[in-house]
């Protein structure tokens, strides 16, 4: 047991993303054949509402979203290391109500935003429909508290085949839309069927490896859950906090983009962003697996291995964020021709500036974790509460003269800013 849960180390961070990689590796290639095959038979307007809806949904779901796996593995270690099982089942149906909750909110906001804005974005009629149907099953389709299951108990390798369940449908679904006609709802339709079975496929996977994780909620069991884990409530609307202004704020780029240049800018921005969103998947899987280590390392109360866990993780972040960034200087150019076809070629400066926000961020999501694992997640809200502040600031100035690059322009501002409030926070805690 001492063995079990001794402190963390960085060859289980390279473990636990190891798992993550390998699902995701096979995701990235097939979510590039995808890509294409919808930019290039969409279009640019057509590829533009596509991509205006999957963004909406996805901004609706970061601003309703409490991040659950992180209060389940930030919670149900002291609980798993005394043995007190029973307290931990009582966490996940705690965090799953919070999901519930959060999606319920969302399908209302969901509602409301393609109400208020369904003529600005300039859809055409019965597609604000099919993308609040997308909206809805997004929101409703919960996984995070599994997510989390899953990781409190170590069973990363499982959830890594649970996560290829989305790119796999897609590719599939993409597949069979072009051979039968390629339009917005079609592909959308697809979209969907990843979610629905991304999420059976986390929920089969707790029942079957970690069964018992998870009690049915009822009032009795989610009271005790709040008497049993100190803080919780705070925990919970800071991380809700976090991601809504870090995730939520760029996918709400997209739609001011949108809003301002018209769905073909719109569609242009998204495929630069889409692109880049390999090095951000590392940079959000490094997070993931970093922070498991870095929760169980603080817990066992060894100071000076939790200091050299962040230490050699952000250098290792670093260099990973160069070698990544190199790629997209020589390779972009013609990963864009390749994909979306001559009409996307002039893409490429968006693609520099927001690849290299994305290795900003990805050293960011080391820092991050490491102040949330010392219980310092107040100073991860006033550094977000900033770089948001900052993005919206320079969006405000620079969208109206330079359009999609003064938006990218923007984002790496931020990214920026964050990376230097993070690391500074990060650096007088480990002092």
């Amino acid at each position: 047991m001492a063995q079990q849960w001794r402190e963390g180390s960085l060859g289980k961070v390279f473990a636990n993303l190891g798992w993550l990689l390998a699902g995701k590796g096979v995701g990235a290639v097939l979510s590039l054949v995808y890509l294409a095959l919808a930019a290039r038979t969409l279009g640019p307007r057509g590829f533009g509402e596509f991509t205006l809806i999957t963004g909406g949904a996805q901004a609706v779901a970061a601003f309703v979203s409490f991040q659950t796996w992180q209060i389940v593995v930030r919670y149900g270690l002291p609980h798993l290391k005394a043995g007190r099982s029973d307290a931990a089942a009582r966490l996940a149906s705690f965090c799953l109500m919070l999901d519930l909750g959060g999606a319920l909110v969302g399908c209302l906001v969901a509602a409301l935003a393609v109400w208020l804005l369904g003529d600005w974005l300039r859809w055409p009629p019965g597609l604000a429909w099919d993308g609040l149907g997308f909206t809805f099953v997004i929101l409703l389709t919960v996984r995070s508290t599994a997510v989390g299951v899953l990781r409190l108990h170590d069973r990363f390798g499982v959830g890594a085949s649970a996560d290829a369940v989305t790119p796999i449908t897609r590719f599939a679904g993409a597949l069979a839309v072009v051979a039968c006609g390629p339009s917005v709802p079609g592909f959308l339709l697809a979209w969907t069927a990843g979610e629905i079975f991304t999420a059976v496929a986390y929920w089969m996977a707790v029942a079957r490896t970690v069964p018992g994780a998870m009690a049915w909620p009822n009032r009795r069991r989610l009271r005790l859950a709040v008497l049993e884990n100190k803080g919780i409530w705070r925990f919970s609307w800071l991380t809700n906090l976090n991601t809504t202004l870090d995730a939520g704020a760029k996918q709400a780029v997209v739609l001011l983009v949108g809003l301002a240049a018209g769905p073909v800018g719109a569609g242009q921005y998204r495929l630069a962003y889409q692109l880049t969103q390999a090095l951000a998947r590392i940079s959000d899987m490094a997070s993931r697996a970093i922070f498991s280590e870095l929760a169980r390392a603080h817990a066992a109360g060894g100071r000076e291995d939790f200091r050299r866990l962040i230490l050699r993780a952000v250098g290792l972040a670093s260099g990973a964020g160069t070698v990544i960034m190199v790629i997209l200087l020589i390779a972009g150019r013609p990963i864009l021709g390749l994909i979306g076809g001559e009409a996307y070629r002039g893409v490429y400066p968006l693609l520099v500036l927001l690849g290299l926000a994305a290795a900003f961020d990805l050293a960011s999501a080391i820092f991050e974790p490491a102040l949330i694992a010392m219980g310092r997640a107040t100073q991860v809200i006033a550094a977000r509460i900033l770089a948001c502040i900052s993005l919206f600031a320079i969006l405000a100035l620079f969208l109206p003269l330079w359009g999609t690059r003064g938006a990218a322009e923007a984002v790496l501002a931020s990214s920026a800013i964050a990376l230097l409030l993070f690391g500074g926070a990060s650096w007088r805690a480990i002092r």
